[in-house]
C-alpha cells in the first residue's frame, strides 16, 4: 500500500510541474501581448492628442480612457507617461494635466511666444485671442463684453465676425472664462483669463505683444508692466 501510494505521489510530481510551466508560459505570454497592446494604445492616444491640437480643445481623461476600456490605472498612467514623453521629444509640445478635478489635458508648444511673433504673421483669430487676453490684464483681470467689442472694433476687427470665437470657442479652450454681470438685464459678460491662458502665456508676453500693436514701448504701462515683470520672475524662479 506504502510502495503504490509513494508510487501514485511520485507520478504527480511531473504532472503538476507542467502544469506550472504552462501556467508561467501563458503569464508570460500575456504580459508579452500586454506590452504589445500598450505600444498601440499609446500611438492612438498621441494621434487623438494631435488631432485634438489643430482645435485648441481640452481634452478630458474621460475620453482619453475610452480609447484603452478597462485599462488599470497603472498602465493609464504609463500610456500617458510614454505619449508625453514622445510628444516633447518629437513635435515639443508640452503635455500638461490641469488639477486631478478638472480631469483635463492640453498641449503646450512654448517655442513660439507671441511678443516674438510679428502680429502681421499670426492668424486672425490669435491676433483676436491675443487682443482681448490683453485687453483683459490691461483692466485689471477682469472687462466687461461691450469694452471688449468696442476695442475690436477701432482696431478693425467687426465684432459680429469674431463673437462666437470669443464666446464659444476661445472658452471651449479654455483661455476665457465668461461670468455673467449680477442684476445686468439682458444678461451682460464679464472675460477673464481662463485656465489655458494662464499656463500657455505670461502677463509680460500678452503686454509686449499689445505693445506692439498699439506702438508704444511696454514700460509705458507702467505698474501693470511692472507687475507683470515681477510675476514673470516669480514663474521662472518656480
Amino acid at each position: 500500500m506504502s510502495r503504490r501510494g509513494s508510487s501514485q505521489k511520485q507520478s504527480s510530481q511531473p504532472s503538476q510541474r507542467n502544469q506550472s510551466q504552462k501556467a508561467n508560459s501563458s503569464q508570460f505570454q500575456q504580459t508579452a501581448q500586454e506590452i504589445i497592446d500598450l505600444d498601440r494604445v499609446v500611438a492612438e492616444v498621441i494621434q487623438y492628442f494631435l488631432i485634438m491640437e489643430q482645435k485648441k480643445f481640452p481634452v478630458k481623461r474621460n475620453d482619453v480612457m475610452k480609447l484603452v476600456p478597462g485599462i488599470s490605472a497603472k498602465n493609464f498612467k504609463t500610456v500617458i507617461a510614454q505619449a508625453q514623453t514622445y510628444l516633447d521629444d518629437v513635435f515639443g509640445y508640452l503635455l500638461h494635466e490641469f488639477d486631478e478635478k478638472s480631469g483635463h489635458y492640453v498641449l503646450l508648444n512654448q517655442v513660439i511666444m507671441p511678443e516674438n511673433l510679428p502680429h502681421q504673421d499670426l492668424s486672425e483669430s490669435n491676433t483676436i485671442l491675443f487682443l482681448t487676453l490683453s485687453a483683459i490684464f490691461l483692466s485689471e483681470g477682469c472687462i466687461g463684453e461691450d469694452e471688449v467689442w468696442n476695442m475690436l472694433d477701432i482696431l478693425g476687427y467687426k465684432p459680429e465676425n469674431h463673437k462666437k470665437l470669443v464666446t464659444s470657442d476661445f472658452v471651449r479652450q479654455l483661455y476665457i472664462n465668461l461670468e455673467v454681470i449680477p442684476q445686468s438685464d439682458p444678461p451682460r459678460m464679464n472675460f477673464t483669463w481662463g485656465e489655458r491662458a494662464t499656463i500657455e502665456f505670461t502677463k509680460k508676453e500678452i503686454l509686449a505683444f499689445a505693445a506692439k500693436i498699439y506702438g508704444q514701448p511696454p514700460e509705458q504701462f507702467g505698474t501693470l508692466w511692472n507687475l507683470a515683470d515681477k510675476e514673470d520672475k516669480a514663474r521662472e524662479a518656480n
